[in-house]
């Protein structure tokens, strides 16, 4: 196994890369404690407390628990992730949008363009929607105040997104989610040590909690992981074509579906738009005494959450998947499926296959969104939800692409497989 880790800093390129990935992380943590001057910290503690349950935590997650320090960093990388994700669905409802998409490199880079400016825009709005929030925290907040904090808030999210740009281009991993993982990942320790700070208080009743916690976490990881790299593979035939002397086509390809189609992105629709109800039943005092019936964890909060799971995985799906433009791409190429014909039934085939493996993801998902609050209120350990939700199905989605990159380069120059078997590359020993 070390000699498999040691291989890692013997490619010199690789040996760059990850030296490189490693010291974006530290600034990207040092930034993270960096508070915004002004803030009394004993007074945002209270107004984060609060605010349990609601965007507030949602948002902290993104950031690391820089929102909660109220750091340079307390946005995170969300802006971008939210402009990210509506220009992705843009582009397949906005036709000038699609035609930059298919210019290749030069409209990507104006998506891109575009994406920055918006990202600058949301970044803007949500400090101004933060400061809002916590200017109670604040002794004398004057115009001041608000201009510079919510430049530097919004100087911080794009110094993380061209940090996050930097790790992607000269180091290991997507950046903007390394960003991410990290955030998460730094908050495990302390939800350890709680954890082992009560089952220490009470031993007797919590003791055999914590080995429910271990094994669920390790089953859920593995889960996970078949789940993300789980495919349908459909064989697709393409017929030989003769042109002049020469012979084309022939060959057996396969359209792989995957599984969990949209990844976490139904997660976080669903949370992030169920944290809005909470927030705003938080906020209004008239509405403060029917809170219990949507705060985290009631019956009809799990319910709606799975519902727009659900809804969120199907509807993702339809916007980047299109059953009847990949039937014409098919047609068009000369490939067809064996036993089903070109054309429509070529597309409602696929979109039989799609819908069973989306059923298979939307469930998958549901049980990991609404598991850790089910183990919470059987056990009374706030630590339960490490072993599911958004947060660790973004550590262990990352993480699988990160090793899959080390991988390649590994593999590339003839080194041995990080991996026993190199199966997460789809080739065996």
């Amino acid at each position: 196994m070390w000699e498999k880790f040691a291989s890692l800093f013997r490619v010199p390129e690789l040996r760059k890369r990850i030296l490189f990935t490693l010291g974006a992380i530290i600034v990207f943590r040092l930034g993270s404690f960096i508070t915004v001057p002004g803030v009394d910290k004993s007074v945002l503690q209270q107004v984060f407390n609060s605010g349990s349950g609601g965007i507030w935590d949602w948002m902290n997650m993104f950031s690391g628990g820089a929102l909660q320090r109220f750091s340079l960093f307390a946005l995170g990388v969300a802006p971008y992730i939210n402009a990210s994700i509506i220009f992705s669905l843009l582009v397949s409802v906005v036709p000038k949008l699609k035609e930059l998409q298919q210019q290749g490199r030069e409209g990507q880079r104006k998506i891109t363009t575009y994406t920055r400016w918006a990202t600058v825009a949301l970044a803007v709005l949500q400090a101004a929607f933060t400061i809002a929030v916590i200017q109670q925290a604040v002794s004398n907040p004057g115009i001041l105040f608000y201009v510079t904090t919510i430049v530097a808030l919004t100087a911080g999210t794009m110094f993380l997104m061209w940090l996050g740009e930097r790790i992607t281009e000269n180091g290991i991993g997507n950046g903007i989610s390394m960003l991410i993982m990290i955030g998460i990942l730094s908050r495990f320790p302390a939800n350890i040590g709680q954890m082992v700070s009560d089952i220490s208080n009470d031993p007797v009743r919590l003791g055999i909690w914590g080995v429910v916690f271990v094994v669920l976490l390790v089953v859920m990881v593995a889960a996970m992981t078949i789940i993300q790299q789980g495919q349908r593979k459909i064989q697709i035939q393409y017929a030989k074509r003769t042109m002049g002397r020469r012979i084309y086509g022939g060959h057996t390809s396969h359209l792989p579906l995957r599984v969990n189609q949209g990844g976490v992105i139904p997660i976080i629709f669903a949370s992030a738009l169920l944290s809005l109800p909470v927030t705003l039943f938080q906020a209004i005092p008239g509405l403060t005494q029917y809170l219990y019936l949507i705060e985290s964890g009631s019956p009809l909060y799990m319910g709606l959450y799975v519902l727009l799971i659900f809804f969120f995985t199907y509807f993702y799906s339809s916007i980047v998947f299109d059953p009847t433009e990949m039937a014409k791409n098919i047609r068009e190429a000369g490939g067809f499926i064996p036993g089903v014909r070109p054309g429509d039934p070529t597309s409602e085939y696929v979109t039989g296959i799609m819908n069973r493996l989306l059923l298979i993801g939307a469930v998958f998902l549901s049980v990991v969104a609404i598991l850790p609050y089910i183990l919470y209120q059987a056990s009374g350990i706030a630590s339960m939800f490490l072993i599911g939700g958004t947060s660790l199905l973004i550590v262990v989605g990352v993480g699988i692409d990160t090793i899959m990159q080390i991988e390649a380069h590994l593999v590339m120059r003839h080194y041995e497989s990080l991996t026993k078997s190199g199966r997460l590359l789809g080739r065996r020993s």
